[in-house]
């Protein structure tokens, strides 16, 4: 417990000193970590200015979702250790509010990307938050091993959805596109992935098998692992099977408490 609260504070330190690009932004981050301790809260949003690789975003979010901003910003769960050419296309599953997006376009600059985030509040952030960014579309979708429907588990917070049976038990539900990212690229003429960020709350090996044979146009993923629901062998048998190599794993602040881990893998050339 001690742990995680200096973990929190470094967290808050580091966002509100160095992400933050002006003072009505530090101010405001101050403020949401104030406001961690009212739940009744969590929903209230909050418009933000922030630095991020170098460069300034103006950004919406909710107080919830300061968690995701430590967990992008101060953790860089999605630093790429893998080389990943120039003017990349990034699909972004699981994109949430877009600060991924955002982080990534810090990385490289005239990357395209599509960002695809099926629950309906989450997506109206995203929209916000990428609108004046060239190359991007968002996409109001879940991905999958099929192309249809399929029931959403919504969560209390907003980077917790699920369609996973065994992720959020007993809570409401919203039915959402949902489709293969096969099929996106065929739809969409694009011939090959540079970089697939994946984080789909246990999804993950529908969203990989619904790529088919289209997974050796893949270079690079990186993502979580939700051990909670997937198994570790069959994942990382199904990746190696396809010819990547697992260059990286590790944990990140909440993997012992929500059983999930980081990974990166590259295809091999």
């Amino acid at each position: 417990m001690i742990g995680k609260k200096i973990h929190r504070a470094r967290e808050a330190l580091f966002l509100i000193t160095r992400a933050a690009a002006d003072g009505a932004s530090r101010r405001a981050l101050f403020e949401i970590y104030l406001a961690l301790s009212k739940p009744e809260r969590y929903s209230d949003k909050v418009s933000l200015r922030l630095r991020i690789s170098g460069q300034v975003f103006p950004v919406t979010i909710r107080v919830q979702d300061i968690f995701v901003l430590g967990e992008i910003l101060f953790e860089r769960q999605y630093h790429v250790r893998s080389k990943v050419t120039a003017s990349p296309f990034i699909v972004d599953a699981g994109a949430n509010v877009g600060i991924a997006a955002l982080w990534l376009l810090g990385r490289y600059p005239g990357f395209s990307l599509h960002a695809f985030e099926p629950e309906r509040e989450n997506f109206d952030l995203l929209e916000k938050n990428l609108a004046c960014i060239p190359g991007t579309l968002a996409f109001k979708s879940a991905l999958g091993a099929e192309t249809g429907s399929i029931d959403l588990k919504i969560a209390e917070f907003g980077a917790m959805h699920s369609l996973k049976e065994g992720f959020n038990d007993g809570a409401m539900t919203e039915r959402v596109p949902l489709i293969t990212l096969a099929d996106h690229l065929e739809a969409h003429g694009i011939d090959r992935i540079d970089l697939l960020k994946l984080d789909v709350e246990g999804a993950e090996m529908e969203v990989l098998s619904g790529l088919g044979e289209r997974i050796k146009d893949v270079a690079v993923i990186i993502g979580e692992m939700h051990e909670s629901v997937i198994n570790e062998s069959t994942f990382y048998g199904f990746l190696k099977e396809a010819g990547f190599e697992i260059v990286w794993r590790g944990n990140f602040s909440e993997s012992e408490t929500e059983r999930v881990h980081g990974f990166e893998a590259v295809q091999k050339a």
